[in-house]
């Protein structure tokens, strides 16, 4: 394990909220699962391209303080297609996706790609981004060639989804934020309302203290997106594809190269889980990056891009 020190600026960018501004394109690819929306640019001529797959509670926006980085230090990141995943930012949930199975999501993922010509793809994916990543790096490893996972989800919220009360202490704010958007869920779109409505009052930062190791020093703009990110019904759908599956008959089929990453002081990504990817992966080189919590492409995106091997 190579453990990352972190001499950058804590939160150093913004988000980007206008795909135009970073020179992106916009498609969306529907299915029966709902619709995935992909911004997109084609920086080289290749069938090959960077997948950047979000975790709950985000959306394509996750990824702008990387890519910012990354053109800051002329780092060309190969044809990066940035994913709003089903139920998430611009993509949408059909009453049908209550009961999504992970293969549907990985499907539309892949139809993504196809429709915009890759077929070879290295994926980055955060938090349950990551864990789909992985997925298809199993099913598929003809045409995955590469992941980079950031906090992705593992063992411990996996337990946690089948066993809340017996896992309560190895996770207790993802399971207290997880009954939450459950409660909420039974709202509707109230529910939804309601966690808006907590970010207009000023109370959300508040909320969200857990997920970054310096919350006071994250943007106003990364507030705002996981106030309007953070739907109930979308994120218990997340938390169910978790239910049940069995990490080591999946991930040890994976042959591509795995980049793993995690903030030290993250608490949906234990350091156990980390080294559980590092076993059962055979290629796997994992990084913990100091002073950071859960939103390392936010928090640390140098760092981030380092352990991903595009920096030294």
């Amino acid at each position: 394990m190579v453990t990352t020190t972190t001499p950058e600026r804590y939160a150093p960018l913004d988000l980007t909220v206008d795909p135009a501004q970073l020179g992106l394109e916009t498609i969306t690819v529907t299915s029966d699962l709902g619709s995935a929306v992909a911004r997109h640019r084609r920086t080289v001529a290749s069938p090959r391209a960077t997948i950047f797959l979000h975790g709950a509670a985000g959306s394509w926006t996750t990824w702008t303080p990387l890519l910012q980085t990354a053109e800051n230090a002329g780092v060309v990141l190969c044809n990066p297609v940035l994913i709003d995943l089903p139920g998430w930012g611009d993509g949408t949930l059909t009453e049908r996706g209550e009961d999504v199975a992970i293969e549907a999501v990985c499907s539309l993922v892949k139809d993504c790609a196809e429709e915009l010509g890759y077929t070879e793809w290295d994926i980055v994916g955060h938090s349950m981004g990551g864990f789909i990543a992985l997925h298809m790096a199993s099913i598929w490893p003809g045409s995955v060639m590469s992941v980079g996972i950031i906090s992705a989800t593992g063992q411990s919220i996996i337990d946690s989804v089948e066993h809340p009360l017996r896992h309560f202490f190895r996770l207790p704010a993802f399971i207290m934020l997880w009954q939450a958007m459950r409660l909420l869920k039974n709202f509707g779109s109230g529910g939804t309302a309601f966690v808006r409505w907590l970010g207009t009052i000023g109370v959300l930062r508040g909320l969200v203290t857990p997920l970054f190791r310096h919350t006071g020093r994250i943007p106003p703009r990364v507030i705002a997106a996981l106030g309007n990110e953070l739907r109930p019904r979308a994120f218990t759908v997340a938390a169910s594809i978790a239910n049940g599956y069995d990490l080591v008959s999946h991930w040890s089929r994976i042959q591509s190269p795995v980049r793993a990453i995690r903030g030290d002081d993250d608490v949906f990504s234990t350091a156990d889980d980390l080294a559980r990817v590092d076993a059962v992966v055979t290629h796997c080189t994992s990084t913990t990056i100091s002073d950071c919590g859960h939103f390392a492409a936010i928090e640390r995106p140098g760092a981030v891009l380092a352990a991903l091997g595009y920096l030294d």
